[in-house]
Parts: structure tokens; C-alpha cells; sequence
């Protein structure tokens, strides 16, 4: 998470292309997305934070499926880029696990 997250830094003017033209703000939602994925892996890191943020992640991964990646999929007739589709389990896949590592982690107990 927190690598991708810094490649949003890296290849700002790549991950700007991927946002859809009808959601404005292309360099603010890039920059955003790398600030949230390395919050998200720097969550991950510590017991505490660990749950809350792999239940964020799953959602915030999820709604990229909805919102960006089956219309890109959807939209890409030419052959060269049905490679679309890919990106659509994988990022599938990503939110997944991390719902499964949510689920699967303990609630941290206040001590008493």
C-alpha cells in the first residue's frame, strides 16, 4: 500500500490520466490516493490501527472498482487495451484480501 501510495508522487501525470474526465480535481484525487494508500499501509503496520485500516482500504479499493476501473474497462473496445479488465480483478482482488485481513484481525480491548 504505501509504495503505491508514493508512486502516485512518481508518476503523478500517468495516475492523473486514469481518473475519468467527468470527476474534476484530476491532480487533487492523485495526490489524495497517494495519501491515503501510505495512511493505509502505515496503518497496517501498528496492532492498534491494524483492523480499522485494512476495513478502510477494502472500501476505499472498492469503490475505485465501481467508480474508475469497470468504466475504463467498460470503455476500452480496442484490443490493445482490454488489458482493462485485468485491472478490474485486480484491484477486485486487492480489496478483497484486505476485508479478509479486517475480518480476520481482533478488536484491540481497552484495559480495564
Amino acid at each position: 500500500m504505501m509504495l503505491g501510495g508514493i508512486q502516485h508522487f512518481i508518476y503523478t501525470d500517468f495516475v492523473a490520466t486514469l481518473i475519468p474526465a467527468w470527476i474534476p480535481g484530476h491532480l487533487f484525487w492523485t495526490y489524495f490516493a497517494g495519501v491515503v494508500l501510505i495512511a493505509g499501509g502505515a496503518g497496517l503496520i501498528f496492532s492498534q490501527t491494524a483492523r480499522l485500516a485494512a476495513a478502510l482500504t477494502g472500501v476505499m479499493l472498492l469503490l475505485w472498482v465501481v467508480l474508475l476501473h469497470v468504466p475504463r474497462a467498460v470503455a476500452a473496445a480496442a484490443p490493445q487495451r482490454r488489458n482493462e479488465w485485468t485491472a478490474v480483478f485486480e484491484a477486485l482482488a486487492m480489496s478483497g484480501i484486505a476485508f479478509v485481513l479486517a475480518g480476520s484481525l481482533r478488536r484491540e480491548r481497552s484495559p480495564r
